[in-house]
């Protein structure tokens, strides 16, 4: 039961948990096709699930990945830059610009997940060095110039820290009209991970998050409501084996490394990769159902500090005066979402 309501009656298209049972609505992102790739810029903390997600967006047709820019998160910012390098090179993809960006949150103390990704970033995995260097003129100026130069507006997948996304719309205001959707992995209506209160990706910045989620732009927030039910298995790391490509092997290293911290810690046999759904939902147009929210953070320095306080209840966003800021992820299906992962990395190298 959940605030006088039967949860086991809902069905498949309410967000849970949450007093309002907001129902599903048409998306908002853009999503692309072979015939009309969608241009894409990853911003991320690699990170085991972010190697996922990178690794999808390497293989999806339906995507022209732009560049992958770097911020510190899941383990330190020049970690996570030669992880984005070295992935990049064993997925094939040399050619995909890679740019470092911020070492920490715009205020405050830096946060970091390495207790859950190790200190590398990417658990025990051993990558290659790659060829490549990262550019001169860092993450933002990156970003900023990818904008200004492409004919049509780029999707973004920030799936750390919305540091270098805030940063970017401070110092480039005029490019934010360039910006097609966010399409960001973070947040939760529901229970935090970090704190019972917040996400990670947000309490590791939540003055940037607040910033993007005022901005103005489309956003999709996936968020834990959704992320916690895309899980892989051994069974799975043993479909990403059974490919036979070196990119599955990596990316079935990667999750059984989360597989055995999970394990350690909570007996669990499933893991969550989270900013791998932020990259499906741009390729895949009805993988996630989403829900409209207006989504605030919480900037305090009190225990609900990161949390994203979505309100989908239409006569208070009424009565406030407020309107749903951005799309919140609250259903995906698992068995197709392992096996778009499965299909993509069968095609990697």
């Amino acid at each position: 039961m959940s605030a006088g309501h039967n949860v086991e009656d809902w069905g498949a298209v309410h967000a849970i948990p949450t007093y309002h049972k907001a129902p599903a609505s048409p998306r908002t992102a853009p999503f692309g096709t072979r015939e009309r790739p969608l241009p894409l810029i990853i911003d991320s903390d690699p990170g085991l699930d972010d190697a996922l997600a990178i690794g999808l967006a390497c293989a999806s047709p339906e995507l022209r990945l732009l560049a992958v820019t770097t911020v510190g998160g899941n383990a330190d910012v020049h970690r996570c830059t030669e992880n984005a390098l070295r992935l990049l090179h064993a997925y094939g993809r040399d050619d995909v610009p890679v740019a470092e960006g911020a070492a920490g949150a715009l205020l405050g103390s830096v946060v970091r997940a390495t207790e859950v990704h190790g200190e590398s970033g990417i658990g025990n995995t051993q990558l290659d060095p790659a060829p490549t260097t990262p550019r001169p003129e860092g993450a933002v100026a990156l970003i900023a110039r990818l904008l200004a130069e492409s004919p049509e507006p780029v999707a973004i997948a920030p799936i750390g820290p919305l540091t270098n996304i805030a940063l970017l719309l401070r110092e480039y205001p005029r490019q934010a009209s360039k910006i097609s959707h966010l399409c960001l992995m973070g947040g939760s209506i529901g229970e935090g991970n970090t704190t019972s209160s917040a996400e990670f990706n947000i309490v590791a910045d939540p003055d940037a998050a607040d910033v993007v989620f005022r901005s103005g732009i489309p956003i999709t927030m996936i968020g834990l409501d959704v992320t916690h039910q895309a899980l892989l298995d051994r069974e799975a790391t043993a479909s990403l084996r059974a490919t036979g490509t070196r990119s599955a092997g990596i990316a079935a290293e990667l999750t059984d490394f989360a597989l055995d911290r999970n394990r350690e810690w909570s007996g669990a046999t499933t893991t969550a990769i989270h900013d791998a759904v932020a990259v499906a939902h741009l390729v895949v147009p009805d993988l996630v159902a989403v829900a409209p929210y207006h989504v605030a953070v919480d900037t305090t320095h009190g225990p609900a500090r990161g949390r994203t306080v979505c309100d989908g209840l239409p006569y208070r966003l009424q009565r406030d005066g407020r309107t749903p800021n951005a799309d919140v992820g609250i259903v995906i299906d698992r068995g197709r979402f392992t096996r778009l992962l499965v299909d993509a990395f069968s095609r990697l190298p």
